[in-house]
Parts: C-alpha cells; structure tokens; sequence
C-alpha cells in the first residue's frame, strides 16, 4: 500500500511540488508518485554516474541484433513524418543509439544528425551504416543553432534525462518555427500497465527516472510554450505524440 513517506526528497522533477507518496522501493531506489501533477519517478534521483552505467556493457547491442526490424520501422517512422512538412529539410534524432533513424531520413533526403551518450551505438553507427554525422553528446551540450531542426525525434529518452525542464527547453529552442517533435515515452495509464506497478516491465531502477500520462507530459511541454497535436494509438504502453510550437 502507498503512503505519504516521511524521508527527504527532492521536490517534483516537473512541477516542484513536496507533497509526494511512496510507492515502493526497488533496489534501493524509492518510487514516488506527485500528488498534484500525477509524475511517477525515482525521488532521491541517482547520481549522474549511476545513471550513465546503465549505458554499460553493450547497452545499445540488443538493437544492433535486431538491425533488420529497427531499420524497417525507422523507415515508417520517417515516411510518415516527412509527409507532414513541406520540404526535406533537417532532422536531430536525440538518443540515436545505432543510428537507424539517422540512416533512415538520411536515405529520405534529410540533412541527419545523431546524439546520444552510448559510445558502443554510436560506434555500431559510424562504422556498420556508414553515418558521419552522429556524436557522443546530450541536447543540452549540442552547439546546433537555434531553430534549425524540421524535425527532432526523441524515441525513449526522455524518461532517462539529467532535467526534464533544459532537456524540453533545448527541444524547444532547437526547433524551426513550423517544426515538429515526435516524442515517445512509457504510458504511465496504459490500460496493460498492472495495478501493482511494481511489475510493470518499464520500471527500471537508474535507469527510467520518469514515468509520464498524457496530461503530465503536455504539463511538461506547456511550461515550455510547445503543446501536443497528435496522439497515435498503440496497443503497447507508449506515448507517441507529435509535438510543436504553441
């Protein structure tokens, strides 16, 4: 049973609220979830070193094996989004891992660039598809110009980052005024999310820090004048929406 815990805690990541309950304790890392905003999340966060080792031996490998199917679904990623603007322009795929992405809208035209933190992907990128633009960074630390991305994918990374509000930020401040950002996270209300959310496969210590619904995650983009124009319906627990400027 949750209770309201009694320990000290960092206020909510996304709306700075105190008024947390605990939910469970998984290897020693406390689960809780915000009272005003709903956000599900690890709370004391791990260090910045703890979270980078989640990235450790062969972090990216179990994509490279499957090259074939990723590669396939990149592309329906791609055609799809590129049917939405005007003209193939620039595409930042953040958290690019091996790169499919980035070799998927580069073979539709795109100018591509990758980032991610996982050097084993980035290496599996450069040296198995061939990619000259992909490099080991956070979006934070990029030295791109400001309004220069058509298009910013961000596939599973946004429950992994150090801040969730210079994370979305930098989104913001990197995307052309007519852009768009295809977003996918874990479906915190997914109806295939077990009650005992103890159980649920994405709840992954040091590793997934957040844990969003809909409405937090358009909170989250609210704050940072982006809002949500599109929600695709999946049969997996995953949020995949499409994003833009408010």
């Amino acid at each position: 049973m949750s209770d309201r815990t009694d320990q000290k805690l960092d206020n909510c990541p996304l709306c700075r609220s105190h008024r947390l309950i605990k939910l469970f304790t998984l290897k020693k890392e406390q689960f809780v979830r915000c009272e005003d905003c709903g956000l599900v999340h690890i709370n004391p966060k791990p260090n910045s070193k703890v979270v980078l080792s989640t990235y450790q031996s062969g972090y990216s490998h179990s994509y490279e094996k499957k090259a074939d199917k990723k590669i396939k679904r990149a592309v329906r990623y791609v055609k799809r989004l590129s049917k939405k603007i005007k003209n193939t322009g620039r595409w930042l795929d953040v958290g690019c891992s091996a790169g499919f992405v980035v070799k998927a809208s580069q073979d539709e035209g795109f100018e591509s660039h990758g980032i991610d933190i996982d050097p084993d992907g980035l290496d599996y990128a450069k040296n198995k598809l061939n990619l000259t633009n992909v490099s080991q960074t956070t979006i934070e630390n990029t030295a791109f110009e400001d309004a220069s991305f058509d298009i910013i994918s961000a596939y599973d990374v946004i429950e992994h980052v150090e801040n969730l509000h210079t994370f979305t930020a930098q989104l913001k401040a990197l995307l052309a005024p007519d852009g768009l950002i295809d977003l996918i996270t874990p479906n915190l209300n997914h109806w295939t999310v077990p009650s005992d959310l103890k159980r649920w496969k994405e709840i992954k210590p040091s590793e997934h820090l957040y844990y969003f619904n809909k409405r937090n995650l358009q909170n989250l983009l609210r704050r940072h004048n982006l809002k949500i124009i599109q929600t695709r319906f999946t049969l997996k627990a995953t949020l995949k929406v499409l994003v833009t400027h408010e």
